[in-house]
């Protein structure tokens, strides 16, 4: 399936609010992943705002970013000022020297498949990391979750509702690495924590999802509304952080 380019740079109309409402990962995550990689320099595709970004670039990483968005790179070197931002797509970017780890928080997907998997062999050093991850965001309580996703269902937004059960994003991460030869050592791990989330902050969160964000207002809009209704005072969320790592032969 060819990578929908208008879609992936849709964030940049949403930055504060991507900045606010999306969680960030969890410091477990960015161990794990540093013990598993070389030491070296360090790659980010997708880097968004920075929310992975900063809890990397706090562990002192020699660190560069790619960014297609140009709004999206104006924040994250802001909020990053010690890393390198490279504005562009994965797919246009030279690597000026092999790195030691690749790593790809909620964005692997936006990289055309027929080519991430040469792209990523050939930015990395052999023996070097590649770490894909992505967080799933899950309304803990299953009443609730049915009632905002039986709104989606109305507004037309089923199968890329924010409000599904079981929400799986590396499954075929997992299942092409571990048919690639070119990558050895596969593993997988997961973390996961809860946050109450107010209306406000829900609401907020829900407009940077891709799907609901390329929606005309019309139809956004009143969507947001009878969420709104249903939600009350706000939500408990079980956020499951899902990791992939695999090692450049």
């Amino acid at each position: 399936m060819a990578v929908d380019r208008e879609r992936s740079v849709v964030f940049g109309q949403a930055v504060d609010l991507y900045e606010s409402a999306r969680p960030g990962y969890p410091g477990r995550l960015v161990t794990e992943v540093l013990e598993y990689a070389p030491d070296g320099p360090a790659l980010e595709v997708g880097a968004g705002t920075g929310k992975a970004t900063a809890v990397f670039a706090a562990r002192h990483l020699d660190l560069t970013c790619v960014e297609p968005d140009a709004r999206m790179a104006a924040a994250l070197a802001a909020n990053c000022p010690d890393v390198r931002v490279k504005i562009g797509i994965f797919e246009d970017y030279t690597p000026d020297r092999p790195f030691a780890l690749l790593y790809s928080a909620q964005a692997w997907h936006w990289v055309d498949p027929e080519r991430r998997w040469d792209l990523a062999h050939a930015a990395l050093a052999p023996s070097g990391a590649l770490a894909l991850f992505w967080n799933h965001y899950l309304v803990t309580d299953p009443a609730l979750r049915a009632a905002l996703a039986e709104v989606d269902h109305r507004h037309g937004l089923s199968s890329s509702s924010l409000h599904q059960d079981t929400p799986v994003r590396n499954e075929e991460s997992r299942h092409l690495l571990a048919g690639d030869p070119r990558f050895t050592d596969l593993d997988e791990r997961s973390y996961s924590w809860t946050e109450w989330y107010d209306a406000a902050r829900y609401l907020d969160l829900v407009r940077t999802i891709s799907a609901y964000r390329i929606l005309p207002a019309e139809r956004r809009e009143p969507m947001l509304a009878e969420l709104a209704s249903v939600l009350g005072d706000g939500v408990d969320m079980t956020f499951v952080t899902e990791l992939t790592l695999a090692r450049r032969l």
